[in-house]
Parts: C-alpha cells; sequence; structure tokens
C-alpha cells in the first residue's frame, strides 16, 4: 500500500513539473514575440529620431555642418533628466543592470524601464552618440520578462528565467542571430546552463527573431566576404588572438577611467550626458561617415565595400585612428552617464584593428596568399569582444550568425580563446559587466554564496530607531548612551535624508554639541538596500564601504524607511536559516 501510495505520489510530481514545464515554454513564447517587436519598435524609433537630427545631410552628397557637433551634446541634455530623475536603470551600457536584477532583486524590473530605455537610447544613439543597441535592447526585453513574469506571479528562480528569455528574444531580433541571442544571454547575462533553462530560452530567441524578420526583411548585418583562410592565416590567429587579449583590456581599462572622471566630476549629473556627447560630435564631424556616431555599422559597411585599399600607410593610419576615437567617443557617450550599449561598439573597435592587423600581414608576408584584410576584420570583431566581455562562445558564434557564414569556425574559435585567456589574465577574471558590478559590491565571479537565499527583508530591524535633522548632538549623545547604537538614520517628515554615526559626533566638540544639530554633520549620501535584496548584497556593501549598519528604503518609494540592517542582524539570519 504504501509503496503504491508513493508510485503515485511521484507520478503526480512529475505531472506537474511536465505542466509547469509547458507554461514556463508558453510564456517563453509570448516573451519571443513581445521581445522581437520591442526590438523593431526599438529601431524605428532610432531611425526616427536620427532623421529629426540629420535629416539632409545624407543626401545629394551633402557635407555636414558644424551643427552636427551639437547633436550628441543636445541629445545628452534630453537624456540627462530622464535618466537622473525618471529611470536610473537606464544609464550606461544595460547589462550590467540586467545581472544586478538577477543577482540581487530576483529578477525583478521596474514597469516603466522598457519604455524610457527605448526613449533614452533613442535619443543617444538617434541624435549621433557613440553607442549600440544591443545593451538597451536586452534591458528592454529583460523588462517584457520580468514583467510577464511579475503579472503570472511566478517564483523567483522562474522569474529570473523569463528575464533571460526577453533578453535571448531582444538580441536575437535585433541582430537576426537566433543561436546567438540565446547564448548570449546564458553565457553573459544568467552565467549558466541548463537543460531546464536552455529550452525555453532558445524558443524565446528562435520566435523573437522569426517576429523580428517577419516584421523587416532579415539581411546580414556585414557583407559576406569569402572566407578563404590558408595554413599561413591559421598561424596568424594564434598571434592576433592574444594582440586582440591586450586589446581588450586597454579598451576596457579606458572605459573605466572615463566613467571614474565622470563620476568624479562636481557637475549636476544630468549635464554630464551632454559633456560626454562633445568626443562623439567632434570626432564624427571630422570623420563623417565612417561610423563614430551611432552604432558605427555605416563605418564597417564603408570598409568592407572598399574594392582596393589606398596607401597601405595611409589606410593604416585611418584604421587605427578610427579604433582610437571610438574607444574614445564611446567610453565619453557610455560613461558620462548616456544610455547605450558597447557590444556594436566593440565589434567596430575590433574590426577596424583587424583590418589593420590584415594590411600589416599583407605588407610583411608578401610571398603568401594571405586573407583579404575585411576578414581579419571579422576575426577582429569576435577576439576584442570575447576578451572584453568573458563571452567567448557567444563571439564564436554570433559573429558567422551576423555575418550569414559558418563556412570557417576554426580561425574564429582560435582568435576568440585565445583573446579570452590573455584578457582573463590580465583583468584577473574580470570583464567589462563585473568590473561595473563589483564597484558596487556586487561580486558575480565568485561561488554561490550561502546568504544569497535570505533576503534583506528577512535579517532587518523593522522598528529602527531615527533622529531628526533638528536633534541636537548633545541629545544625539544621550540617544547612543540609551539604546546602544552607533548611527541612527536621519529622517523628516517620514523620508530618509541622511544618516549620522557616533564618528561624526566625535568631529564636534563637546562645548558644540549643544548648538549643533543632526542636519549640519549627517552624511546626505545614504547607501541603502531593499527588502527584496539578498543578504549578501548587503553585508558586501558594508564591508566595501567600512560601514556596520544599512538603512532599508521600500521597493516601491526610495525615500521611504522601512528598517534597517547590520552586520549582526545577517549573521543572527543566517545562523537562524541553518536551524529551519
Amino acid at each position: 500500500m504504501n509503496r503504491d501510495r508513493t508510485c503515485e505520489g511521484g507520478l503526480i510530481r512529475k505531472f506537474l513539473d511536465t505542466y509547469k514545464w509547458a507554461y514556463i515554454d508558453f510564456l517563453a513564447i509570448l516573451i519571443g514575440v513581445a521581445g522581437g517587436a520591442g526590438a523593431i519598435v526599438f529601431r524605428n524609433v532610432i531611425e526616427f529620431v536620427h532623421r529629426i537630427f540629420f535629416s539632409g545631410i545624407y543626401h545629394q552628397g551633402a557635407d555636414p555642418s558644424y551643427s552636427v557637433i551639437l547633436f550628441p551634446i543636445i541629445g545628452g541634455l534630453i537624456v540627462g533628466p530622464i535618466v537622473c530623475i525618471l529611470a536610473p536603470e537606464a544609464k550606461g551600457h544595460g547589462v550590467p543592470q540586467i545581472i544586478e536584477s538577477l543577482q540581487i532583486s530576483g529578477g525583478q524590473i521596474r514597469k516603466r524601464v522598457g519604455f524610457l530605455l527605448i526613449l533614452s537610447s533613442a535619443v543617444i544613439i538617434g541624435s549621433g552618440g557613440s553607442a549600440g543597441r544591443e545593451g538597451p535592447i536586452a534591458q528592454i526585453g529583460a523588462s517584457f520578462g520580468s514583467l510577464i513574469g511579475q503579472i503570472f506571479r511566478l517564483g523567483s528562480g522562474d522569474l529570473k528565467l523569463l528575464t533571460v528569455c526577453g533578453v535571448a528574444a531582444g538580441i536575437a531580433g535585433t541582430f537576426n542571430a537566433p543561436m546567438g541571442g540565446a547564448i548570449s544571454s546564458m553565457e553573459v547575462v544568467a552565467r549558466r546552463f541548463s537543460s531546464y533553462d536552455s529550452v525555453p530560452i532558445l524558443m524565446s530567441a528562435v520566435v523573437g527573431a522569426a517576429v523580428a524578420g517577419a516584421l523587416i526583411s532579415p539581411t546580414p548585418a556585414f557583407a559576406n566576404p569569402e572566407f578563404a583562410f590558408s595554413t599561413a592565416d591559421l598561424a596568424l590567429c594564434f598571434i592576433i588572438g592574444p594582440i586582440f587579449g591586450i586589446l581588450a583590456f586597454s579598451w576596457v581599462r579606458i572605459f573605466y577611467i572615463v566613467e571614474d572622471f565622470f563620476e568624479d566630476l562636481k557637475i549636476p549629473k544630468m549635464l554630464k550626458p551632454a559633456l560626454g556627447g562633445t568626443v562623439a560630435g567632434i570626432s564624427g564631424y571630422y570623420l563623417f561617415g565612417y561610423g563614430i556616431m551611432g552604432v558605427g555599422y555605416d563605418g564597417i559597411t564603408r570598409i568592407f565595400e572598399m574594392t582596393s585599399f589606398p596607401s597601405s600607410a595611409d589606410m593604416l593610419i585611418l584604421l587605427v585612428a578610427l579604433g582610437l576615437l571610438k574607444i574614445l567617443a564611446t567610453s565619453f557617450t557610455v560613461g558620462s552617464g548616456g544610455s547605450g550599449g558597447i557590444f556594436a561598439p566593440s565589434l567596430y573597435i575590433g574590426f577596424m584593428f583587424g583590418v589593420a592587423f590584415g594590411l600589416v600581414a599583407e605588407k610583411i608576408l608578401p610571398g603568401l596568399d594571405t586573407a583579404s584584410p575585411t576578414v581579419y576584420g571579422l576575426l577582429g570583431m569576435a577576439a576584442l569582444f570575447a576578451g572584453a566581455a568573458r563571452a567567448p562562445l557567444t563571439c564564436i558564434v554570433m559573429i558567422p550568425e551576423m555575418a550569414s557564414s559558418y563556412s570557417r569556425l576554426p580561425p574564429i574559435i582560435i582568435a576568440c580563446v585565445l583573446s579570452y585567456t590573455t584578457a582573463q589574465i590580465m583583468m584577473k577574471g574580470m570583464s567589462i559587466y563585473s568590473i561595473k558590478l563589483m564597484k558596487k559590491g556586487i561580486f558575480i565571479d565568485q561561488p554561490e554564496p550561502v546568504l544569497k537565499g535570505i533576503t534583506v527583508g528577512e535579517a532587518m530591524h523593522r522598528d529602527a530607531v531615527t533622529v531628526s535633522p533638528e536633534t541636537t548632538l548633545s541629545q544625539l549623545r544621550d540617544r547612543i548612551s540609551r539604546f546602544n547604537h552607533t548611527g541612527f538614520p536621519v529622517v523628516k517628515e517620514g523620508d530618509l535624508v541622511g544618516i549620522v554615526t557616533f564618528d561624526d559626533l566625535r568631529k564636534v566638540t563637546i562645548e558644540e554639541q549643544d548648538r549643533t544639530l543632526v542636519g549640519d554633520v549627517a552624511v546626505k549620501e545614504v547607501i541603502t538596500v531593499r527588502p527584496d535584496q539578498s543578504a549578501k548584497y548587503a553585508m558586501d556593501l558594508m564591508y566595501q564601504n567600512k560601514i556596520g549598519r544599512l538603512p532599508v528604503v521600500s521597493k516601491d518609494e526610495p525615500g521611504k524607511l522601512v528598517g534597517i540592517i547590520t552586520r549582526t542582524d545577517v549573521i543572527r539570519a543566517y545562523e537562524t536559516s541553518g536551524q529551519r
């Protein structure tokens, strides 16, 4: 009898698991439709904005006027308030924000993010800012996936999966690359592979590409050169790989130097994207039509379409200049707080340096029948992004898919693997995405921590002891003695306005403490967490900033204090969870 009941229970669980899997697959198809349609809407909005700014310049061979320099600046002025006031998630290159939502918030993304991302990224790219479409469309697709998961009230694991499905659908629809979109979402965003996850992700990617292809005629992103590789070319791939690993490290390094510069710059945050647009504007004016402004595919196509190259020396200088200027223009556009991706700029940079490598190879090996320099440009694309993003599989699949040619995978595999290996050694296992998260105290390249399963809401104290900005420091001293706390959130009319600690009190002499107010010494820029975020994230923030407590604010109202969490609270929650 017991055996029969056990068997019956196993069959029921198996049926329910199968039903749930089919249910998730159905939602993945819906996300694929939304992601593919969203990719087309996003592309059309970019083209609309681009026509507003550049109408007439491309017609009849017209030379650009100096007004071109102002276009990315105006775009930055429009986007600055959107990013700073309405959607901080729209700032930067998109993918780190998706990874953060998966790691910290269980895949939950605010509902308005998708619309505001379409608007802000389209303005930056359409006005001539140097950025790509893949970061924003990945985030737009992720917001669709997260929204559907929240509407159907799925658990955290399934919500994360649908968020990744949205990424796959958006990328696949944008680049007409279903396999590349699926692998990119798993390798770069989800950072894991499993049979349970891969089926809905692949379905979303295929549907996303099919929907986008049905709305517009799918064409390869790049011309389809003849991949005619000799043994000598294959040997050169062992050289191009490490070189592009070093270039990938340099590109990432420059990007974060510029971003740190803007973080420390003492001007209003909403003005920074406008300042960042100046480099794209100036560079784009002097090299108009070479792809410095915008996504950059027009510049790649222009080089592809050259039937013969002019003087090798002059062409080499031009290619290197284009690669370097694209690095600077993208770093300033995105690093200043503009909204846009770094995938397309990375392809552009890799292509220009790759063609330059091909020209040098032709020059120093005249007796060998080497491939066309533009073929080396495609190798450079794949190798540079593989090293910068820690994504060799993505590049091995996506670049041939975008060029509509799988004829010569071995050289791409060699170049990508060696570039990836070199860059990983130089960046100590980090990538252009994980560095941004590490600066926020999120370490995604570490083993799965036990604290990750505990939320801030489970560990925090809800009855936080607070003080008013009008409290005197002598009263604060009495409160420290009474409650045995060394820090208090500062609250005014129900809103969190700062935090004050015993260290702030010690900086004021006892004689002055009776007439000095908490509001005069409290720290105004407060590091906070939300109840839905992980206790691991809260602990990382505390250790990184050398503090012992964090105010907990409402998910829907970032200024409303709902509790406080300390290191002791996290440790206690961990010990309690181990006893369950």
